[in-house]
């Protein structure tokens, strides 16, 4: 049998280097090195992802989608930091684009860099996304990383709306928030179903109809930065005494197997702004496949007249594998997006 090795004489076009990790079951493909960053532009996170986009966005396609991915791949690209006080910077990509901001995928860069010594291991570690900077906080134990909790950027209730969609026959309400991403957050009463894995196709495309839904009616606009901005992700949810659950819809219908850092900032955003939820109260948000993260607001403040949130979510991460994948020049197929039903 041939080793490792030997393998290195294969006629490839370009070789990725990955470490792999799930945070409450949701993956993270961090890639660690690549291509040539000299044609990446920019001064910031944000700038760096946008030149990515440009010139490399094949590799985002060829790690996320099948053969070497598969439609809820999720992904991380590292960078040194553009900001003087931040330790990593770190944007996000799935396999049908890219994020301002991923709290799972926060929690599993953090934890496996810490784990392989990329890191020094320090109580708080900054890390610089297209949102802005997040603070992390790990928990060590003999083994390593045990939970990181992250500091999100501010949050906030960004609006109220209705649209009509096909499923139902009245308009149905919406919160649009914003916690790193634009949200639409809809209750699962207005549908008759609880959040259970048996409806999952349903819950996807209810979600991207939602969302469609709300871009369509709304010219989104930050409040805070004047940016346009739309909605990327659709949170449906249902209340419980113990843990609240829901089911995140996002890219072209990937569905969050955590449950979503981004997804419970916002939601910690709307029961604060609806009396429901105090600051430094424990908040237990669930996944549709029952992993948990805990979230809490630590302060709140007006700014232009809107209620702002500063949120913390808690949950760990572990590396599920190191990987060198390829690009065979031989191989015509390099990226395939094959749904289990139209959307």
């Amino acid at each position: 049998m041939r080793s490792v090795e030997e393998f290195d004489d294969l006629p490839t076009d370009a070789s990725f280097t990955t470490v792999d990790t799930h945070t409450e079951g949701e993956p993270t493909r961090i890639l660690l090195d690549w291509l040539d960053e000299s044609p990446l532009a920019g001064e910031s996170i944000r700038a760096k992802r946008e030149s990515f986009a440009d010139e490399y966005d094949w590799v985002r396609e060829l790690l996320m989608r099948e053969p070497r991915g598969h439609d809820d791949m999720f992904g991380a690209v590292v960078f040194e930091p553009h900001e003087e006080d931040a330790d990593l910077g770190v944007f996000f990509m799935d396999s049908e684009g890219y994020l301002d901001m991923c709290g799972h995928g926060t929690i599993g860069v953090v934890s496996a860099f810490l784990d392989l010594g990329y890191l020094s291991p320090e109580p708080l570690i900054r890390v610089e996304t297209p949102a802005g900077i997040v603070e992390a906080r790990p928990e060590y134990s003999e083994g390593g990383v045990e939970r990181v909790t992250i500091q999100n950027v501010e949050s906030f209730v960004y609006g109220t709306t209705t649209v009509p969609v096909s499923f139902l026959d009245s308009p149905l309400r919406v919160d649009v928030v914003y916690a790193g991403n634009f949200f639409a957050l809809v209750d699962s009463d207005q549908l008759g179903v609880g959040i259970d894995t048996t409806r999952t196709d349903d819950f996807i495309d209810w979600g991207l109809e939602i969302r469609d839904a709300v871009n369509d009616k709304l010219d989104i606009v930050h409040p805070f930065t004047g940016d346009p901005g739309t909605v990327s992700i659709t949170e449906i949810y249902e209340s419980a005494n113990d843990a609240d659950r829901s089911i995140v819809v996002f890219g072209d219908g990937q569905v969050d197997r955590s449950p979503c850092g981004t997804g419970t900032c916002a939601k910690m955003a709307l029961l604060h702004d609806t009396g429901k939820l105090s600051i430094d109260e424990p908040y237990i948000h669930e996944s549709i496949i029952g992993t948990q993260f805990e979230g809490r607001i630590t302060e709140t403040k007006q700014r232009d007249n809107i209620t702002v949130i500063t949120p913390t979510i808690a949950g760990s991460a572990r590396i599920t594998g190191k990987h060198t994948f390829v690009k065979d020049a031989r191989d015509p197929i390099t990226s395939l997006r094959v749904a289990s039903k139209e959307r």
